[in-house]
């Protein structure tokens, strides 16, 4: 049994790897602010012994201290959430993901924890003129939130040099699942807010030919023990999803189908992409995934139609 640092383990993601990390015999620590993630996301998991909630910051260095005591491994997910740029706030994507990867990183190097898995995006390859995407592929990101993620891999590939470390780098597609953020919303929890709200129309940003790779959470978890079970380099990249993408539209159909509804009006807002910064179309590759072992089971469109349900049956 090892003692694993989760940060960001109250989130959507970060909850069910604590959970799937408990079931394979792991102490956990989940350190998270609650900024983003919920109580309510852990509450199965206290009743477990080898549990411990801790409620604080990574950019906190008395929290992340406390956390990393005796801990031999950390999986890195605390990050700001949401890709869309925050006018309020423009720092957010620099101190939530560089400056904060920059703490966890120190931190490990201080207390001697040698093992890191990452939380990365696809976004940090910004409008990728090569689909699918391969890990090879050059990086242009056109979000501050990719690109602070790329800020991250590139210390994180660093200190694999200069201190020891192991790490493992996970570029994400869409991960979909039950679990509802606090802030920010997907194009799954949008439609369905906007729906419910007015029945007979739903704007959708962009053109509705947007069309990208999507992951089912428990899948996404599945797929992160895999690799850092059987890639064994210093620094290991590897893009996480299902091979095939699904677009706007069409999942506005399938939310509009599970909803029960007819004739809906669709207003595209008409533009390529959605907003400023959002990467119109990608699909990630991932053979080099499979070469090590692991496939998705569930397409794009399995992966949002169980999401759809799932966060229908507790809105």
């Amino acid at each position: 049994m090892e003692r694993m640092l989760v940060t960001g383990g109250a989130g959507c993601i970060g909850s069910e790897l604590c959970a799937a990390l408990l079931s394979r015999g792991h102490a956990v620590i989940a350190l998270d602010n609650l900024s983003s993630g919920k109580l309510e996301h852990i509450e199965t998991l206290h009743a477990h012994p080898s549990f411990r909630f801790v409620e604080g910051d990574v950019l906190d260095p008395k929290a992340l201290d406390a956390a990393l005591e005796g801990v031999t491994f950390v999986h890195h997910l605390a990050a700001n959430p949401d890709v869309k740029f925050t006018p309020d706030a423009p720092d957010r994507d620099l101190r939530q993901n560089t400056i904060a990867t920059a703490a966890v990183l120190d931190a490990m190097r201080r207390h001697e924890v040698k093992r890191l898995a990452f939380s990365s995006t696809s976004a940090v390859y910004g409008s990728s003129p090569v689909q699918p995407i391969p890990e090879s592929s050059a990086c242009r990101p056109i979000s501050l939130y990719g690109a602070t993620k790329l800020a991250c891999e590139a210390m994180i590939c660093a200190h694999t040099h200069l201190f020891g470390l192991r790490a493992w780098v996970f570029r994400f597609a869409n991960i979909v699942g039950g679990k509802v953020r606090k802030t920010g919303k997907t194009v799954i929890s949008d439609f369905i807010a906007k729906l419910k709200a007015d029945p007979t129309r739903l704007e959708i940003l962009g053109n509705g030919k947007q069309a990208k790779s999507y992951l089912q959470v428990d899948e996404c978890v599945a797929a992160m023990l895999h690799v850092t079970q059987h890639a064994s380099a210093d620094f290991n990249l590897y893009n996480l999803g299902a091979d095939d993408w699904l677009s706007v539209t069409r999942i506005a159909e399938m939310v509009v189908e599970a909803m029960g509804l007819a004739n809906v009006e669709f207003r595209y807002t008409g533009t390529e992409a959605g907003w400023p910064g959002d990467v119109p179309r990608f699909r990630l590759d991932v053979s080099e995934l499979e070469k090590l072992g692991w496939k998705a089971k569930l397409t794009s469109e399995q992966a949002v139609r169980a999401a759809i349900r799932d966060i229908l049956a507790v809105s």
